[in-house]
């Protein structure tokens, strides 16, 4: 007869250990304690995990693990070192949890689940202390009372990280201001001074700035002593110096700072060109600071216009990050003396200046090649309106049809305008900095 292979039962989880009986406010003592003493995350963390006899994690704002209990934070998570940083988000994303009221359960992107609560040190989220669950496990308010029990102290903790951060961001702020403004020290000096925060000038950097204008200004402020070449701050405005991947750095910063104020008013970051003179000529970088403002105005400006159309053309990530490497011929333009600008833009859009429907009428039809069906949902007319109101736009501007090269001129025309728009709108900022 054939070998028939034995059949293995299922595995079955084994049963999490009894809760310890530990009374919640004995636990809240030794957490305070342990933070008024100088800890750090970790004691805490292992101080939890024993009350609990669970693994905990606490995560920061965009998902990455503060602390976990354990010897190590990536061994305590169950990872290999270098994956911590990319197994440990959470499924969905951490900011729209931290405004979730009382108690919840996430799946971190490892399969790793916990249950948990968020840790605010005042307005600010800090992020949030998960201590790990079964799915469909239940009767855990025990749990829940000794998570609430250790919020208040890993607060504590996080006010005085804010304390030392804001302390080591002073001097921060003066170097970012020198070289956006310019600096009375001599060149030597001030690459050395970017060094000791961990900037190289010699390599290939952007200006890069940050716009927050809600309720949680404190928390702003907070959040920008945190970037880690440190920045420098002007009530709404913040800016620093980026290397390597200026995009993607970009992204990350301004995902952490929306993160820390909360999802009131969106954060918004743009960047200027990429700086390549190995630390010669620091005028270069002040110039990249000042086409960022530029690139900035721009962000707002369409930002603005589409809340005020009600439109979602603009969302997510595309309408809160502009770099200037993707302005394309606005890019160029922006190098253009305004006068200039204006006399062309006149002198090809004449008529439609005072007819903001033909004039927007015809940006789309030029962004979407044409595309009457296109042009009718971007701006939200019917089709026919669009037929009609480009008639109009050919009568007033004395096209014959749709010449290519008249059409291009039209194209450059149109950014112009936006250009001045934006330009116009933002506030000035001075040259120099006492």
């Amino acid at each position: 007869m054939p070998h028939q292979p034995s059949r293995q039962a299922p595995a079955v989880p084994a049963p999490r250990p009894a809760p310890p009986r530990r009374d919640p406010a004995e636990l809240a003592r030794e957490l305070t304690e342990l933070a008024l003493s100088g800890n750090s995350w970790r004691p805490m963390i292992r101080a939890i995990a024993s009350a609990t006899g669970r693994p905990v994690r606490l995560l920061d704002v965009h998902g990455g693990v503060l602390a976990a209990s354990g010897p190590a934070t990536a061994e305590a998570a169950g990872l290999a070192p270098d994956e911590a940083s990319t197994a440990s988000g959470v499924v969905g994303g951490v900011p729209a949890l931290l405004a979730r009221p009382g108690f919840t359960e996430v799946t971190c992107e490892d399969g790793w689940r916990g249950r948990g609560a968020t840790v605010r040190a005042g307005s600010r989220y800090v992020g949030l202390l998960l201590v790990a669950v079964d799915p469909g496990e239940s009767d855990l308010g025990w749990l829940d009372e000794r998570v609430g029990a250790a919020l208040t102290a890993l607060a504590i903790v996080a006010v005085r990280h804010d304390a030392e951060a804001a302390a080591r961001a002073e001097s921060a702020s003066r170097l970012m201001s020198e070289l956006r403004f310019g600096s009375p020290r001599g060149h030597g000096e001030l690459l050395r001074s970017a060094a000791r925060f961990g900037l190289d000038l010699t390599v290939p950097h952007a200006a890069a700035l940050f716009y927050y204008d809600g309720r949680h200004g404190r928390t702003w402020t907070t959040g920008l002593t945190w970037i880690e070449n440190g920045a420098a701050q002007d009530g709404e405005l913040g800016w620093t110096v980026l290397t390597g991947d200026v995009e993607r750095e970009l992204a990350r910063i301004r995902d952490r700072l929306q993160g820390m104020v909360g999802p009131d008013r969106p954060v918004l970051a743009a960047a200027g060109p990429v700086v390549t003179d190995n630390g010669h000529d620091l005028a270069e970088t002040a110039a990249s600071f000042a086409e960022a403002d530029a690139v900035l105005a721009l962000l707002r400006h369409r930002h603005d216009l589409s809340g005020r159309n009600g439109r979602g053309d603009l969302s997510g990530r595309d309408a809160t990050i502009l770099v200037h490497s993707q302005l394309g011929l606005a890019g160029l333009l922006l190098a253009v003396p305004r006068g200039r600008l204006e006399a062309f833009a006149r002198a090809e859009l004449g008529p439609l200046l005072e007819r903001p429907d033909l004039l927007e009428t015809l940006a789309a039809w030029l962004e979407t090649n044409g595309s009457r069906a296109a042009v009718a949902e971007r701006i939200h007319v019917h089709r026919n309106s669009v037929g009609y109101r480009m008639n109009r736009v050919r009568e007033l501007l004395g096209l014959a049809d749709d010449e290519p090269a008249r059409m291009w001129r039209l194209h450059a025309a149109v950014i112009a305008r936006e250009v001045l728009q934006a330009l116009s709108a933002a506030p000035s900022h001075p040259d120099s900095r006492a």
